[in-house]
C-alpha cells in the first residue's frame, strides 16, 4: 500500500536516536513500555502502530520477536526497515490492513493523539487485537506542562514557521537553543537533525490532542477492551495504559 501524499513525518521524521546504541535506545522507553516488551512471549505477532523510524521496533527486533511496523510516513518506514531488518507497511492507523482479531500484541506509543480521529485510531488497534491479546497505549495527558507549551509558545511558533521569514527566524534562534539543551541532556548523542525534528514534533505538529484517563476508559468499554494497568508517568508528557481484549462470552460464541 503506497501513500502518495507527503506527510508531516516524511519531512520531519521523529528520528532522534540515530546516534544511540541499542542499550541507549532501550533506556529512552517509558518503564511501562520496557516491561511490556520484556513480557512478550516468543512467537507472538507484535504490531507497532505508528512505528516511525524504528525506535521501539529496534528494541523488539533485538529480542528476536515477530514484529511489524506500520506508519503513514513512507520515509519513516524506509528508515525503520533499513535499521531493523523487520517488515514495514505504509498505512493509516485509521484503517489498519489487518483482519479482526489477528494480532497478539499491539503497541501505539505516542501516536493516536496525532491523528485526525483518535477514537477511530484507538478502535482500529482494538479491532485487530486477538481475544485476550494485550495493547500498550501511550497518549499525551491533559493539564500538563506540555499542553501549555503547545498551546501558547507553540501557537506563535506554528504561525512563524508558516512563512519563510518566520521559519528562518525560528531556525536561527529557537532551534539552536533546543539543540543545545538536548545535546547536553543526551551527552552528545542528539544530532542537529534529530533535535530539529523533535522541535517540530513538539511545537509545529499540526495535529495534537490531549486525552484524559476517563476518555480512554470510556473508549475501552465501547471497543471491547479493559484497562488492566495504568501509569500516570508524573515526570513525562504522556500517560500509558495496558489494555486486554475481552474474550467472547459463551453466550456470544453460541450465537455466532
Amino acid at each position: 500500500m503506497k501513500m502518495q501524499e507527503t506527510t508531516f513525518y516524511d519531512t520531519h521524521p521523529f528520528d532522534w536516536t540515530g546516534n544511540y546504541r541499542l542499550h541507549e535506545v532501550n533506556s529512552t522507553l517509558a518503564p511501562a513500555l520496557a516491561s511490556f516488551i520484556r513480557d512478550i512471549p516468543f512467537g507472538a505477532q507484535v504490531l507497532d502502530v505508528g512505528c516511525g523510524p524504528g525506535r521501539v521496533m529496534s528494541c523488539l527486533a533485538a529480542r528476536g520477536l515477530r514484529c511489524t511496523g506500520v506508519d503513514l510516513s513512507p520515509a519513516s518506514i524506509e528508515l525503520m526497515v533499513e535499521r531493523t531488518g523487520k517488515p514495514g507497511i505504509v498505512a493509516s492507523n485509521l484503517q489498519l490492513p489487518f483482519p479482526d482479531g489477528s494480532i497478539e500484541r499491539v503497541i501505539s506509543d505516542g501516536v493516536i493523539h496525532h491523528t485526525s480521529n483518535p477514537l477511530l485510531a484507538f478502535g482500529e488497534c482494538c479491532r485487530i487485537l486477538r481475544p485476550e491479546g494485550l495493547f500498550y497505549l501511550a497518549v499525551y495527558k491533559p493539564g500538563g506542562r506540555y499542553q501549555q507549551l503547545y498551546r501558547f509558545p507553540g501557537l506563535a511558533i506554528r504561525h512563524l514557521t508558516s512563512h519563510w521569514i518566520g521559519k528562518a527566524l525560528v531556525h536561527s534562534t529557537m532551534v539552536p537553543i533546543y539543540y543545545a539543551v538536548h545535546f547536553a541532556k543526551s551527552q552528545g548523542k542528539t544530532s542537529w537533525r534529530g533535535a530539529k525534528n523533535l522541535f517540530y514534533d513538539y511545537f509545529v505538529n499540526p495535529s495534537v490532542e490531549f486525552l484524559s484517563r476517563d476518555q480512554i476508559e470510556q473508549w475501552s468499554g465501547a471497543c471491547g477492551v479493559e484497562v488492566v494497568d495504568y501509569d500516570s508517568n508524573p515526570k513525562l508528557n504522556v500517560h500509558s495504559f495496558l489494555l486486554r481484549k475481552q474474550a467472547p462470552t459463551e453466550s456470544g460464541l453460541g450465537n455466532a
